[in-house]
């Protein structure tokens, strides 16, 4: 049976993501109450350019529900993901990304995998609706860190999560120090170096219609990178 849960933080990352925003809080606001008794739903806007903020701000005036933090500079993908997770207020937190290639009434998918004793649920994508480069991008990605770090997830960079909040008060998120692309990577390690449970699920991943994507820049993959050895090198340094 589906567990039914008595608050869930939801937020998104955007970035540039005028189009997106306004179609992604109404399908939030209309898919996960049916599963929590309470839903937050924030948007992170991560020094957007475009009117992403400005209609972020709109959605919030018009419904209680919604809040916006706003980032001026940007801080980057994981710093937009890290303020999310500590601003969310409920015993569960949902996240996915800003750009519409989840839908967040998959959100079924990972509370029907929460089960006792079960900290996280974790998505991996069935497939992967992205240009040639990305693939390719992803998939060495995904290759090296299950060779640096031992294995045990198949898509480490899935943008669709479940964590019951008192994840981050065992695990302090201060022990996370990547804010760019490896961020996702580095959390997962940490929380399993800390004896976390996590579970992986299967989740469509859709093309993208509005915008470009942002995420394989020549600067974001050499930073990613950078702290992937700079983890891999502590690791050996100090083992837990």
């Amino acid at each position: 049976m589906t567990e039914h849960l008595s608050g869930l933080s939801f937020f998104f990352p955007a970035r540039d993501e005028e189009l997106n925003i306004e179609p992604m809080v109404a399908r939030a606001l209309a898919v996960l109450p049916m599963y929590a008794d309470w839903v937050e739903v924030t948007i992170v806007d991560d020094g957007s350019s475009d009117r992403t903020g400005a209609i972020a701000d709109a959605l919030a005036r018009a419904d209680p529900r919604v809040k916006v933090l706003h980032h001026r500079p940007g801080r980057g993908y994981g710093g937009a993901v890290r303020a999310g997770l500590m601003s969310a207020t409920q015993p569960f937190v949902f996240f996915t990304d800003g750009d519409q290639q989840f839908d967040v009434a998959d959100f079924d998918k990972l509370i029907g995998a929460l089960g006792p004793g079960v900290d996280a649920v974790i998505g991996y994508r069935l497939q992967l609706a992205y240009p040639w480069r990305h693939l390719v991008v992803s998939g060495v990605y995904n290759r090296v860190i299950r060779l640096l770090f031992s294995g045990g997830w198949r898509d480490v960079d899935c943008a669709f999560k479940l964590f019951r909040a008192d994840v981050f008060a065992r695990v302090p998120l201060n022990r996370v120090h990547s804010n760019g692309a490896f961020f996702s990577p580095e959390l997962l390690i940490t929380l399993r170096a800390n004896g976390i449970v996590m579970r992986e699920v299967g989740i469509p991943h859709h093309p993208r219609v509005h915008h470009e994507p942002k995420g394989t820049s020549p600067e974001a993959i050499v930073k990613a990178i950078r702290d992937l050895l700079l983890l891999r090198l502590s690791l050996w340094l100090r083992p837990r």
